[in-house]
């Protein structure tokens, strides 16, 4: 027999269809509702916050100095050591001064016989102008001899004349005439041969002053040259001699000690070091690479601190001295050196340490503040988004310090009401240091809960 349901019976069933429809859709509801109100948020409190920028750089002495060595030859003392205290002037090595004694006394040798040869080409020169002086007395003599002959020679004609006339009136014989022409005669020969004196000694006098002169002098020249040459070369062993002996420099601590006793040292081209020595470990210097990205907000009157593997429970203050515009690039990374300078009076630090730097850019104290994870928070399904203000919305003077490049901008965050139903709140943030974020100004309260996050609990 078939069974057929009744008019009631399917109106069970409708009621009891209708029934579980309405419970799978109240289920969903409910469910959605619990989802959508496992908020996560936090308070919105005051403090102080702090932008700082990190690095890390190597410990040096301020002023570090190279002891070196002009000259070769073969360590034969040693009188300093690593750690070793040193004055300014101290001696602190000694080469064997042997060569250098023996070429002193070969340069001095030397200088005394380039000496010697001055003083005989100047004994020469003086020679030549002594000759010349005679020649040119000889050349006075003769001349003065020359004019007196003249005289005579004059004399001897007019009394000639006299005698032809005479004779021609008859008053003297021939005899006597021609003993007045032979008297003439005999005075025009002395005149003749005082010209030709006079010229030979002239002759003489040029020739002297020509050659044996100018050779006198020429010798005397290069003699002075010589004994010049030989001075200087007596200098430059003294000199070897005095670097022989290494002294310091500088007043401070040997760092390093690169010889040994009866080492061999050549400076042919380059000095070689023997010592390095750091002035003063009291005053240090860190050497810190700073990115490029950060070196805009770096500047003398940061705050800054570091610390050191050796002493790591310790913190070590220092200030920046000088920001370096020459950049390095390494990898595609462009760094710039800056110093800092560290007073360092227990002398715990050492060069070469490595320090971790932690450079505070910018500070607050007690602002409003918020993690930064409200910042990146947007409810599910929101349509809001948020924004960063222009230049021209932000409001300068509230930017006091470097190190603010972060800040100005305007953002949305989301606080829950009674209802725990998020709501939207503009506010103006400043900086930040990685965990939370100031708030420069907007519509967020102190105390407030505001949303960073949502649970998605019961949500497949």
């Amino acid at each position: 027999m078939r069974f057929k349901p009744g008019a009631a019976t399917k109106t069970l069933i409708f009621v009891f269809v209708l029934a579980l429809i309405v419970a799978i859709i109240a289920v969903s509801l409910w469910t959605q509702r619990a989802v959508s109100k496992q908020f996560v948020t936090a308070t919105v409190d005051r403090g102080t916050i702090r932008h700082t920028v990190t690095a890390t750089g190597t410990l040096e002495a301020v002023t570090t100095v190279q002891v070196g060595s002009q000259v070769s030859g073969t360590i034969s003392a040693l009188y300093a050591d690593y750690n070793s205290r040193v004055r300014k002037g101290e001696i602190i090595a000694q080469l064997n001064p042997t060569i250098f004694r023996a070429q002193v006394e070969s340069a001095r040798a030397n200088l005394l016989a380039a000496r010697a040869s001055s003083a005989d080409a100047e004994a020469r020169k003086q020679a030549a102008q002594s000759t010349i002086e005679n020649q040119r007395e000889a050349v006075m003599s003769a001349a003065a001899n020359l004019e007196a002959l003249k005289v005579q020679r004059d004399d001897a004609l007019d009394f000639l004349r006299q005698q032809e006339s005479l004779v021609a009136s008859q008053v003297i014989s021939q005899r006597e005439l021609e003993s007045a022409r032979a008297s003439y005669k005999s005075a025009e020969a002395r005149c003749q041969q005082a010209e030709a004196q006079l010229s030979q000694a002239r002759t003489l006098e040029k020739s002297a002053s020509r050659s044996g002169l100018a050779q006198a002098e020429a010798q005397v020249k290069q003699a002075a040259a010589q004994a010049l040459q030989a001075e200087a070369a007596v200098r430059q062993a003294e000199e070897n001699l005095r670097n022989a002996t290494i002294y310091s420099p500088i007043e401070g601590v040997v760092i390093s000690r690169n010889v040994d006793v009866g080492q061999t040292i050549a400076a042919s081209f380059q000095a070689p070091t023997l010592f390095t020595i750091a002035n003063d470990l009291t005053h240090m210097q860190v050497i810190a690479n700073i990115d490029q990205a950060d070196i805009g907000v770096i500047n003398p009157d940061n705050r800054l601190s570091f610390t050191v593997d050796a002493f790591e429970d310790e913190t070590f203050v220092g200030t920046i001295r000088q920001i370096r515009l020459s950049p390095q690039t390494v990898s595609n990374v462009v760094t710039y050196k800056v110093v800092i300078d560290v007073d360092n009076p227990e002398q715990k630090l050492m060069p070469g340490m490595t320090a971790n730097l932690m450079v505070t850019t910018a500070e607050r104290d007690a602002v409003l503040k918020i993690p930064n994870a409200a910042l990146r928070f947007t409810p599910q399904g929101a349509t809001l988004q948020k924004t960063e203000a222009t230049p021209s919305q932000q409001d300068k003077g509230t930017l006091e310090s470097p190190g603010e490049a972060l800040s100005g901008r305007t953002r949305t965050v989301w606080v829950a009401d009674k209802e725990n139903v998020p709501q939207p709140r503009k506010i103006r943030i400043g900086i930040t240091d990685g965990i939370n974020t100031e708030v420069v100004e907007g519509e967020l309260q102190e105390g407030e809960q505001v949303i960073i996050s949502q649970k998605l609990e019961g949500a497949d």
